[in-house]
């Protein structure tokens, strides 16, 4: 089954989390316990614009919650968005460009010092090769505190390499950008879902992506643009996403040029069928 959305965009809030979301569609499914559900919190890039933030997306998956990239925006739209910051267990970062990392700093200012907020469970953040470089260099900046938070932080630097988190199995491969990027591949209870970070057209983004049920992948600009290395056009996603025979696309990273072109109709040009596009406070169940 292909997921589906289950708000009608960015200006309408989503129920607060708190709720059971036992809404259904036509084909007779809705949250489970064991679904993945993917909200967008960021569809947007370093280009600022009211409807999209910068790139961040929340994972429920095995009960746990987890976030994909933190750029800015991240924490208000979790708000409107009915998320609680205090229950993300794990950050998966994808690169450390300023539009996939910006609320970080405020995460974790705002987990270790909110009035009668106690957390104790550790966080963990992955993310490429350099991360832990990349935070020492963060507290240089903005304070020890961030070496001495309330509650444990575990840095995890993965590179191509397959491990477990939340009963989930999480397949990690290189993307092809400007600066070290990873691609992430969960596959939970007998569904894949896959985060390709910025990239341009790679082997490895087909490998990462095989046979996967969704695909959330960067189209920064449309085909207009001349081919590029590090980031996606409509044509590229659908040639990568038929050759790796993924189910359904959802569209995000897109940049102001995207505004008022059928990013749709570019894409479906390669034979791609099942395509959306991500809006802020979108909500899919995988």
């Amino acid at each position: 089954m292909a997921c589906r959305t289950i708000s009608t965009g960015w200006k309408k809030p989503l129920p607060s989390t708190s709720q059971k979301l036992l809404r259904t569609d036509e084909l007779g499914y809705g949250r489970t316990d064991t679904a993945m559900q993917l909200t967008i919190l960021g569809s947007g890039t370093c280009a600022a614009v009211v409807q999209r933030s910068m790139a961040a997306y929340h994972l429920r998956i095995g009960g746990h919650d987890i976030l994909l990239d933190i750029g800015d925006g991240a924490m208000r739209r979790m708000l409107e968005a009915g998320l609680a910051y205090r229950d993300i267990s794990a950050i998966f970062i994808s690169h450390f460009h300023i539009d996939h990392i910006a609320d970080l700093v405020s995460f974790l200012w705002a987990s270790t010092y909110t009035t009668q907020f106690d957390r104790s469970e550790p966080l963990d953040i992955f993310g490429p090769t350099g991360l832990k470089k990349w935070y020492t260099g963060m507290a240089a900046v903005h304070g020890e505190w961030l070496l001495e938070t309330r509650f444990p932080v575990r840095l995890h630097e993965i590179g191509e390499q397959s491990i477990t988190y939340a009963g989930a199995r999480v397949t990690t491969l290189p993307m092809q950008h400007s600066v070290p990027v990873n691609g992430y591949r969960f596959e939970h209870a007998g569904r894949t879902f896959v985060y390709s970070g910025d990239t341009g057209p790679c082997e490895n983004l087909i490998e990462l992506s095989r046979s996967a049920d969704v695909l959330l992948i960067e189209c920064a600009f449309p085909n207009e643009k001349q081919a590029l290395d590090y980031h996606m056009r409509p044509q590229d996603v659908g040639r990568v996403a038929e050759e790796a025979g993924v189910k359904k696309v959802i569209l995000t990273h897109m940049y102001p040029e995207c505004e008022g072109v059928d990013l749709i109709a570019q894409c479906r040009s390669t034979g791609m069928a099942v395509i959306e596009i991500a809006e802020d406070l979108e909500r899919f169940v995988i």
